[in-house]
């Protein structure tokens, strides 16, 4: 079991939503065994979206190691109607599968030099990346593109697969569409609900005790007008049970309103000073400061995702999130966009990059000549 990151062991990790009545079911992964359907009460929303549909143009990578087998497939979108928020997540998408084929190939370079060490056969690692467009944004709801990819490798044995997804409205100027969107402010209620009378109608398939709620930022994609809650393999249930999928239908009149392009009225200012020994550079050369210390000094409130290995960060209305691994940030309702660095853990302490004070918690960096940084948000 992996232990907390802010009190843990240095580790290496790779890049690779009302409380209502239901009646459940889980839907599996190809290959598993069906369970129940979960059904949550619709709500709908007073501003229609334009639906305009998006296709996909396919970008294949290939391994430059025979030490690994690749199957990579990553999904670029065409035809939104917002250019440069297509283009912020088309790079997005590209990165993150660049970045896996990168270390999946070190990885295997590695092994394949350990066998050879060590007088034994080695068998090529295997990498796939696979997508699938659940709403090309012309269903229900109007406008709304839902894409999910998968990431798997293999080392010989069974593998652990990672299910990102995106939700876009296809709109003049797009937007993340959140399971608050689609169910309401009591979403969390909602979906916390199902799962558990899912749970509780099948609790040999399911580690009941180890289903704390789900998150803010909870997996999910949009497909024949129902919102799939997708959790990770083994977070609540056995590997034979896949990635746990859980179907909440919504009317077919629901539309998303549109966000305000303005930020939230501004807090009284916070500053916060850190001093030189509490940054670190990466081999990159990119400045990477400690995210909790960072965070609640600015008077956010962290809250730590074992699952997910991911940090939430709260502060009014002020959301965002970072996944270790993951050189993907969000603020509001932007297009997911690339810092330069991903969060790391070093010596029992999750960092990020500087630019992620400035991006994305838009607060203002000033640097001194003793390398303090003066942080004001």
């Amino acid at each position: 079991m992996r232990k907390n990151p802010f009190n843990m062991l240095k580790i290496g990790v790779l890049g690779c939503a009302m409380l209502v009545g239901v009646g459940g079911a889980v839907l599996p992964l190809a290959g598993q065994a069906s369970a129940e359907v979960v059904t949550a009460v619709p709500i709908s929303a007073p501003v229609a979206a334009q639906a305009t549909p998006v296709q996909i143009k396919e970008k294949v990578l290939t391994s430059k190691t025979e030490n690994l087998k690749t199957n990579v497939k990553v999904p670029q979108l065409a035809g939104m109607l917002d250019a440069k928020y297509q283009e912020q997540l088309n790079d997005i998408l590209l990165s993150h599968a660049s970045k896996d084929l990168e270390n999946w190939e070190k990885e295997a370079d590695q092994a394949a030099a350990d066998a050879k060490t060590k007088g034994f056969t080695y068998r090529p690692y295997e990498l796939t990346i696979n997508y699938a467009l659940k709403s090309d944004g012309t269903g229900s709801p109007s406008g709304l593109v839902s894409l999910q990819v998968t990431t798997y490798a293999a080392t010989g044995g069974t593998g652990m697969p990672r299910v990102d997804t995106y939700n876009v409205l296809n709109r003049e100027e797009a937007q993340r569409v959140t399971l608050r969107d689609l169910l309401g402010d009591n979403f969390k209620e909602t979906v916390d609900t199902g799962v558990n009378a899912a749970m509780d109608e099948h609790p040999e398939n399911y580690f009941k005790d180890q289903f704390k709620g789900i998150r803010d930022e909870q997996g999910f994609y949009v497909e024949k007008g129902e919102a799939v809650v997708v959790f990770p393999k083994y977070a609540i249930a056995p590997g034979a049970m896949g990635s746990p999928e859980f179907r909440f239908p919504l009317p077919v009149d629901l539309t998303i309103p549109v966000k305000s392009a303005q930020d939230p009225a501004p807090a009284p200012r916070v500053t916060l000073d850190l001093v030189a020994g509490d940054s670190q550079t990466n081999s990159d050369g990119v400045t990477l400061v400690p995210l909790r210390k960072l965070a609640e000094g600015l008077g956010y409130e962290v809250t730590w995702n074992q699952e997910t290995y991911a940090a939430e960060l709260h502060k009014g209305a002020q959301w965002t999130s970072v996944s270790v691994g993951k050189d993907s940030y969000i603020y509001a309702k932007m297009a997911p966009v690339a810092l330069g660095a991903a969060p790391v853990i070093v010596n029992d302490v999750l960092y990020v990059p500087l630019k992620f004070v400035s991006d994305i918690l838009k607060a203002e960096v000033k640097t001194d000549d003793a390398g303090t940084l003066h942080i004001e948000q």
